[in-house]
């Protein structure tokens, strides 16, 4: 079997790249022929290539609404619009006749916001599988281009099939057992035994994006209440995480400088080593409101990190799978800001005894449900009842 992925972003670190070459590894061993699509040749692309995997760069745009929150977005957003319509229809072409050359026999598109996939499988009349990762919803950050309704219709496109990461996302879509599935990400169980550079046990970590949707102002926000309850604390906040949104940027700093925080937080940029960021921290703190999977999560816990997660969407999901597997929590949830600081203030000044348990539960919890093996049988199953048994 000949499979198409593309891919949005050759960002290695990014939850959807890291499950993404989870996958690939797995079907590689199934005996699926992959041929990948990325954007650049970035990191994803070299780490492809040195696996002997066929890979070509491609100028791709994904099908949402361009930036709208400077001037300069402002003045340049009809064309930048206009420039993403004919990428995306001339990186269909090319696509069309990569699939061509090579008799592709499925497409499948790492994430739900590309839409250059879709149309060169109609031409080819070939299946079109989308990986759905994030919520599409304004908000969460996606404006769909044109609009929702149309986005919705290429989802029940016939030869058009949907992967969810969660259950909630399929919910949240509408979509049915009939031309969808529920795939949990494969976590690969590797843990990194060294320690990093920092104390252990002396920080909490934010492992995201700095952009309104993972909400890393509300865990600062959060620190600064734990702060005033503790001024004598030793603990520090690093966040680690990609530094895109300007305008978020500024006001994320400025709420650190104008509250003294300035030597108690540390941004860490994109890092490489999260996992073993992972190892030394007091806790992992998952804050984004429409978290589609949350990759971090399951990592945190494989790295038997204590995790602390808001308790909405995936970060819910997991937390309640959990509990249905052991009946007790396997995190700290939490909603509001205030009960963030309390669940900060519960780890110090040590972690309570109790929640060594929570942390060997979340171990287990992850390897039962979040495994390779079972992330890959449960998508080739999927390629071969689409593709071989016609069954769905």
């Amino acid at each position: 079997m000949n499979v198409l992925y593309i891919l949005c972003s050759t960002r290695s670190v990014g939850g959807a790249s890291k499950a993404f070459l989870t996958l690939v590894s797995g079907m590689v061993e199934k005996g699926v022929t992959p041929f990948v699509v990325t954007p650049d040749k970035g990191d994803m692309f070299n780490i492809l290539r040195d696996k002997g995997i066929f890979v070509t760069a491609i100028n791709l745009r994904s099908r949402i609404y361009p930036n709208f929150s400077s001037v300069k977005d402002r003045l340049f957003f009809f064309p930048r619009i206009l420039c993403r319509i004919f990428i995306e229809w001339r990186a269909s072409r090319q696509i069309f006749h990569i699939c061509k050359k090579h008799k592709i026999n499925l497409i499948h598109a790492n994430v739900s916001i590309l839409s250059c996939g879709f149309y060169a499988s109609r031409k080819l009349h070939i299946p079109h599988i989308v990986h759905v990762r994030e919520y599409m919803d304004e908000r969460s950050g996606f404006h769909y281009f044109p609009n929702k309704r149309a986005y919705y219709k290429t989802l029940n496109t016939k030869n058009s099939y949907m992967i969810c990461i969660t259950r909630g996302i399929q919910e949240f879509l509408h979509l049915t057992d009939k031309n969808s599935k529920v795939v949990y990400d494969g976590i690969e169980p590797h843990i990194n035994k060294q320690h990093s550079e920092f104390p252990q046990g002396s920080f909490f970590l934010f492992a995201g994006r700095m952009e309104p949707n993972k909400n890393p102002l509300q865990v600062v926000k959060a620190f600064h209440i734990f702060c005033q309850r503790h001024p004598e604390n030793h603990m520090t906040l690093k966040l680690a995480g990609a530094e895109e949104d300007i305008v978020y940027m500024a006001n994320l700093k400025d709420f650190i400088r104008q509250n003294k925080l300035s030597d108690k937080v540390q941004f860490l940029g994109i890092r490489k080593d999260i996992r073993r960021l992972m190892l030394d921290a007091r806790a992992l703190i998952v804050s984004s409101t429409f978290e589609g999977f949350g990759l971090c999560l399951p990592e945190a816990m494989l790295s038997k990190c204590l995790t602390i997660g808001k308790d909405t969407t995936g970060t819910k999901e997991q937390f309640d799978n959990g509990v249905k597997l052991f009946g007790e929590e396997i995190g700290l949830r939490y909603q509001t800001t205030e009960e963030l600081a309390d669940r900060m203030e519960e780890l110090w000044p040590d972690i309570p005894e109790r929640y060594e348990a929570m942390k060997e539960r979340a171990y287990s919890a992850v390897k039962k449900m979040y495994s390779k093996e079972s992330n890959v049988n449960n998508i080739y199953s999927f390629y071969q009842n689409i593709c071989v048994n016609g069954t769905y």
